[in-house]
């Protein structure tokens, strides 16, 4: 790796026929702005972490690491309680709907909100239990549920997100729940992924629905 140079290491230990299709546009961002690395197998994954420098960020792509018999994995990611609290969050599952979100700018720094839109709409699992500081999209009062079969009630609920992000430790864990690979999710991982701008350390979770949290 030539000095300098980013390392991405994406975990796909229950890789899908369907994700190099679904996010094309990123992973050809990250191969051409960044040495990329993909582990399939546990012992791959654990190899790859292992090596120095350190990954400059690392992109967990299903819901694998959630097992007990990958738990070694996860912990050479964090290296250091179930899924999220190992990284110190109380982050839980939250909702699974279709709602608009609202860029929170309490949380997301100047320059990158000016390439974000104001609000959009995701299907997406939600995460519950996030501090306002980290959620960088959130409901507000005219969040509604968007269905053709459910009424439009509301999706306002507090400490509810599908768009986070955490300090933790000397790096970012971040958390996209959006299951539809929508245009401005895509913004969120060419920001926060192949650029990884004065990041030490980052992981991003994108989940399968109905796996990630079981």
């Amino acid at each position: 790796m030539a000095s300098g140079t980013a390392r991405v290491l994406a975990i796909s230990l229950h890789n899908q026929p369907w994700f190099d299709e679904m996010y094309a546009p990123l992973l050809t961002a990250l191969r051409s702005n960044a040495e990329f690395q993909r582990a399939e197998q546990s012992t791959s994954a654990i190899q790859f972490l292992s090596q120095l420098p350190e990954p400059s960020a690392v992109l967990i792509t299903d819901e694998a690491l959630t097992l007990p018999e990958n738990r070694p994995v996860w912990e050479a990611v964090l290296d250091m309680k179930p899924f999220f609290s190992r990284a110190g969050l109380h982050w839980e599952a939250g909702s699974y709907h279709r709602t608009t979100l609202a860029l929170n700018h309490a949380a997301v720094d100047v320059a990158n909100a000016r390439k974000l839109p104001e609000r959009y709409s995701q299907k997406a699992v939600f995460v519950n239990n996030v501090v306002p500081e980290n959620m960088w999209y959130k409901t507000d009062d005219n969040s509604v549920v968007q269905s053709a079969v459910f009424a439009p009630t509301s999706a306002n609920t507090t400490g509810e997100t599908a768009v986070a992000m955490a300090t933790v430790g000397r790096g970012k864990l971040g958390y996209v729940g959006d299951s539809q690979a929508t245009v401005c999710v895509a913004r969120h991982y060419d920001m926060d992924v192949y650029e990884v701008v004065g990041i030490d350390s980052f992981t991003l979770l994108t989940p399968l629905i109905g796996t990630l949290f079981s």
